[in-house]
């Protein structure tokens, strides 16, 4: 063994030593073969895609006593939840007739937000959701508040914007196209559009932001692939990988800790990491519950708990991580199914909106949500 990779080893169980380990909790099922969680509230709330058994998929919401189906029931045919506030308000897209269209679920009650060729991405505690609307024929992010759509428009001397994160006092952060370019940037009701940089490469895409300001999401190096990056005052910090070529950030809470996935080593597979006291780490490293692979991490709140996806026995599902005992957690642990009591079928996802919710597995890989 060289000395770099021991000296690695050695950091990596430091770090564990000294950090969170996660238990692992499957969300459950709607009957299909996989699932995603994609939102997360302050208190524990998680909200996504799951396919039903007749792999069709459906927007849900998990409190810890198993999926709320927010599809069934409705006029939409199929729909996808992106997130979640505390008081269990869901943001997402459902789609009818073939048409996509922004909304929030409020209970068994659901009510489209905007016309069609609309997408929610985001939602507050204050209920402010962010989304793209299709306007003039093109992409605009928007803002909703109090059932007010607020058009932002997009960036300067740009032709399409989306927005996909909004914090508490109703930042926003997203992405728009300048020059056939994408940048990454930051709304505020105050100042309009901040357009955000890059790590050396052409292009960034801005996912997440905290209630600080701080913003994450991923940008092109010079090499040309894709780097999570963690921004704030002004600076970019490149994140780095898990060896592979290619990270992505969505997720960051007040304290500044950042998750998403990265390429492992030869560039096949992905895994979940957490960026925490300036060192990233493969989630993989730091689970408590045996038996799962987490391959993406979208979501980070306030008392550490982690929405994302994870594969057991070869099958995809939504999860929440939990470093024990999470006192502030909604979630009921002993109501989420045991890994050795899953039963479900392996299946593909074939499934039009999740590949729009993915990024593209290639050297020039768009953010999840990529809406163009």
């Amino acid at each position: 063994m060289n000395s770099i990779r021991f000296a690695s080893i050695l950091f990596t169980a430091a770090w564990a030593a000294a950090g969170p380990i996660y238990n692992v909790y499957d969300l459950g099922t709607l009957g299909g073969s996989s699932a995603q969680a994609f939102g997360l509230s302050s208190n524990g709330l998680a909200a996504g895609a799951a396919t039903t058994a007749y792999g069709y998929q459906h927007a849900f919401m998990s409190s810890g006593a198993g999926m709320v189906d927010l599809t069934a029931n409705s006029n939409a045919s199929q729909g996808t939840a992106s997130g979640v506030n505390a008081s269990g308000q869901v943001a997402g897209t459902a789609y009818v007739n073939g048409e996509a269209y922004a909304t929030v679920w409020t209970g068994p009650a659901n009510q489209a937000i905007a016309g069609a060729g609309s997408y929610a991405m985001a939602i507050n505690d204050a209920g402010q959701v962010a989304g793209m609307m299709t306007a003039n024929g093109q992409g605009n992010a928007f803002v909703t508040e109090n059932g007010v759509v607020t058009d932002l428009g997009t960036l300067p001397g740009g032709s399409w914007s989306a927005a996909y994160a909004i914090n508490d006092q109703g930042e926003v952060a997203g992405y728009g196209q300048i020059a056939g370019l994408f940048r990454g940037f930051v709304w505020s009701p105050q100042g309009g559009f901040t357009v955000l940089g890059t790590l050396g490469g052409a292009d960034s895409y801005a996912m997440g932001i905290n209630n600080t300001g701080e913003v994450v999401g991923n940008s092109q190096t010079v090499s040309g692939y894709s780097h999570a990056f963690l921004e704030a005052g002004g600076a970019m910090l490149d994140l780095g990988t898990l060896g592979g070529n290619s990270s992505y950030a969505y997720g960051i809470n007040s304290a500044g800790d950042v998750v998403g996935y990265s390429y492992v080593a030869g560039n096949a597979v992905t895994h979940a990491f957490l960026y925490e006291n300036g060192a990233l780490a493969d989630l993989n490293s730091l689970l408590g519950t045996p038996g799962w692979i987490i391959t993406e991490a979208f979501a980070i709140n306030d008392s550490d708990e982690i929405a994302g996806t994870a594969l057991f026995d070869g099958v995809e599902h939504a999860v929440l991580l939990i470093d024990p005992p999470a006192p502030d957690s909604s979630f009921d642990g002993a109501a989420a199914p045991e890994p050795g009591t899953v039963t479900l079928a392996l299946a593909g996802l074939g499934l039009m909106f999740l590949s729009r919710l993915r990024p593209l597995r290639r050297r020039r890989a768009q953010p999840r949500g990529h809406l163009r």
